[in-house]
């Protein structure tokens, strides 16, 4: 593949970001966290909310909302990260890689999951890591930093173009 394919591959590779929006500290560092990975060309690096609600799944926002991420999680991203903020209000996030790890086996081996160091998940969502690991190929890995992150990200993100080019196209 020649790095003119490559680029326009990550062009075109659907990353959703999920993590924390509260506080609002940790959204902006969701936000900073998806325009790092845009500047190093993942262009359709998404967080859940950058997507138009036009669409009204139920009258209930947190059914809606629910219901939005999995299905852009199923039907929209060739990768999903889950990121795991120390400060962060992780239980979506955490709902989010379970209903995925449970239902969409097929995204799991493209999925990867950040936890920043020294984060206690509670054991549900170490179990969840660790079953998807040894089960279905999950990823994960710690990080110290924002910079860390992204790089980890970007490293991701890169080794996935190869096994999802079909899906992608050149």
């Amino acid at each position: 593949m020649s790095l003119a394919d490559v680029e326009a591959q990550k062009r075109k590779l659907n990353v959703l970001i999920l993590g924390a929006y509260r506080p609002n500290h940790v959204l902006h560092r969701l936000e900073m966290f998806q325009g790092c990975l845009i500047r190093r060309k993942f262009e359709m690096a998404k967080l859940v909310k950058d997507f138009r609600d036009d669409v009204r799944y139920d009258q209930d926002d947190d059914i809606h909302f629910t219901i939005k991420s999995r299905l852009l999680i199923e039907n929209w991203a060739h990768v999903s990260i889950f990121v795991f903020f120390k400060e962060g209000d992780n239980l979506g996030v955490g709902n989010e890689l379970s209903y995925t790890c449970l239902k969409l086996p097929m995204k799991i081996s493209v999925s990867v999951a950040f936890l920043e160091t020294n984060l206690d998940v509670g054991s549900q969502v170490k179990g969840t890591l660790k079953l998807g690991a040894r089960d279905q190929k999950l990823s994960y890995e710690n990080f110290e930093n924002d910079k860390d992150l992204c790089n980890l990200a970007f490293g991701h993100c890169r080794k996935m173009l190869d096994p999802l080019f079909y899906y992608i196209g050149p």
